[in-house]
């Protein structure tokens, strides 16, 4: 038996994925989790857009995918019956149903996603859910499923409080400011189902199938209302809403057409270990 080959980090080379050449599409397409990098640190976004030069990667969190994949197939299959899901009636949500729509199935798949245009840049990212009233106009609300295993309560407040919470924020805002840009009759509520691990737990479940004789103890689920609307969503300093993300994209526009490189962020570890390390 041989060891899997490990792979060196290398700059891209394809440049079609680089900024600024002959070769670089227009509209040039820049996910929503790129702008969360310009977010985070416009160098880091500059050298990975631009120069090709991406941050190290880290493995995928195979668990928490899976999570979000049999939530999916739960919700679709309310979403071919037009019926609330049990998570939706428990919180009050009754009147809402996961929405049909002939896109839905690409607004959610990576590397499609919705997609708008934008300061000549093709904004793209891939919702986990949308769901949708029964009650008065038709009205949409970006849904987002997360996992986890804390003891900490989680509420809307610990959203405002977190700070990787208060990312969650800025990705249900950039939905919601997507597919209102596409035209799409978007509330600025949205709503994060959590599925929190019960860390009291003794040992994983028993009487599973055959296929899957064991489970993961997860506490009752929970819905997080979020309004992007409401004056109290900041974070970090930052009001984070509508305006926010326009905002966010006309900087991307900004910085891909820099000369040079601009200053690190202010948090980016990623910056400050390099910078550490060429001073030693």
């Amino acid at each position: 038996m041989v060891t899997t080959e490990r792979k060196k980090y290398r700059k891209r080379s394809r440049p079609t994925s680089m900024y600024g050449n002959e070769n670089s599409p227009s509209p040039f397409p820049i996910s929503r989790s790129k702008l969360e990098l310009l977010h985070s640190c416009p160098k880091c976004f500059w050298l990975d857009r631009v120069e090709g030069i991406g941050r190290p990667g880290i493995p995928a969190f195979l668990l928490n995918t899976l999570v979000d994949s049999l939530l999916k197939k739960e919700f679709d299959s309310h979403r071919e019956s037009g019926t609330p899901h049990p998570y939706m009636t428990a919180n009050g949500l009754g009147h809402m149903v996961p929405l049909q729509h002939a896109m839905m199935d690409e607004w959610r798949q990576n590397f499609k996603g919705v997609r708008v245009q934008k300061n000549g840049l093709l904004i793209t990212g891939a919702v986990d859910d949308i769901w949708v009233s029964n009650e008065g106009e038709e009205e949409w609300y970006v849904v987002d499923y997360k996992s986890t295993a804390t003891n900490a309560q989680i509420t809307a407040e610990l959203f405002l409080e977190d700070i990787y919470k208060g990312a969650y924020i800025r990705q249900m805002a950039i939905y919601q400011w997507m597919l209102r840009e596409a035209g799409h009759p978007v509330s600025t509520r949205g709503f994060f189902v959590y599925e929190n691990g019960n860390n009291d737990a003794e040992s994983l479940l028993e009487e599973g199938t055959e296929e899957s004789p064991r489970g993961i103890p997860l506490k009752s689920p929970l819905v997080i209302e979020i309004d992007t609307a409401d004056d109290v969503v900041i974070i970090e300093g930052e009001r984070i809403n509508l305006d926010w993300v326009d905002n966010l994209v006309a900087s991307a526009e900004n910085c891909l057409e820099l000369d040079e490189m601009p200053e690190s962020g202010e948090y980016c570890e990623y910056c400050a270990y390099t910078d550490t390390r060429m001073q030693a």
